[in-house]
């Protein structure tokens, strides 16, 4: 071969050994604040959860369980009922996020309560200030571990799932009371209303 094909070959040769080894190298995790914009950019219309609670209030603690649906497109709402035993009662409490209202029922009143709603979709994972933790190995697949701050201050954690940007799982504390919520489901149809206007406390 003569000298400048030889010195042609060589060129092309370290060109090809540079692409590929810059095509098998990972780029690495989106930024945190996209990995929290996923959800709302995949095909997730509506997801199932299972909750795990721990409250704290008026000098009361208590752990309870449930579970309740985010809708996350077209138009985001939340529902959820958790159930504990406080001093031998059972208590049921449910609670409905839909058109920046929040409505309560609680044991203790017939009648649903409400007010402006100053909590995220928990399946939204909106938030500021976020932070990338890294990735876990959840049951439901691999996913992208992010911290942040709700825009009721409180802070959060989330994951997303990496194959589709579909929520995963979503924990809150604050004031004693933490709230985990893991997704389980997705894309079932489910729907969130407000309670009828009769049921509501005047």
């Amino acid at each position: 071969m003569c000298p400048v094909k030889r010195r042609i070959w060589l060129v092309l040769a370290a060109a090809l050994t540079t692409a590929c080894s810059s095509a098998s190298t990972p780029s690495g995790p989106p930024s945190a604040q996209d990995i929290l914009n996923k959800p709302n950019q995949a095909n997730v219309r509506d997801a199932h959860f299972s909750l795990v609670a721990h409250v704290t209030s008026g000098g009361i603690a208590f752990d309870a369980t449930g579970d309740g649906i985010i809708v996350i497109k077209p138009t985001q709402a939340s529902e959820f009922t958790m159930a504990t035993t406080v001093s031998g009662q059972n208590l049921k409490f449910e609670e409905i996020i839909i058109g920046g209202k929040e409505y309560d029922l609680f044991p203790d009143n017939p009648h649903w309560t409400v007010k402006s709603s100053t909590s995220s979709n928990p399946g939204s994972f909106k938030g500021r200030n976020a932070v990338y933790l890294g990735e876990d190995m959840l049951s439901a697949g691999k996913a992208w571990h992010v911290k942040a701050t709700a825009d009721n201050g409180d802070p959060f954690e989330a994951w997303v799932r990496e194959s589709d940007g579909y929520p995963l799982k979503y924990t809150s504390a604050s004031q004693g009371t933490s709230f985990t919520a893991s997704f389980d489901r997705f894309n079932t149809g489910q729907t969130v209303t407000a309670p009828p206007a009769s049921d509501i406390q005047p």
